[in-house]
């Protein structure tokens, strides 16, 4: 069923979550890193539209200071996120 309602004004948020809540209240297509609606799309909360029409892959980059020294929380940080990229 078709449901169609003009909002106030446009809409702008700022961050993946809200454009998550956005989508779930129903208020219309979001796009966003498949990892942020990983969970809403397995629960069926949300579901995947124009998948034909799907952007390419963005590379990430994790960038830091260059020292002769990498800090042990840096290091841990990169190597987890490699980790979650590389199942993606």
């Amino acid at each position: 069923m078709l449901k169609q309602f003009p909002l106030p004004a446009p809409m702008s948020v700022t961050g993946p979550e809200s454009y998550l809540a956005s989508a779930k209240l129903g208020l219309g297509l979001v796009q966003v890193p498949r990892f942020h609606a990983e969970a809403d799309l397995a629960n069926g909360m949300l579901i995947p539209v124009l998948q034909q029409c799907a952007p390419p892959s963005v590379p990430v980059s994790l960038l830091y200071p260059r020292n002769r020294h990498l800090s042990p929380r840096v290091r841990v940080f990169i190597d987890y996120v490699m980790r979650v990229f590389a199942r993606s």
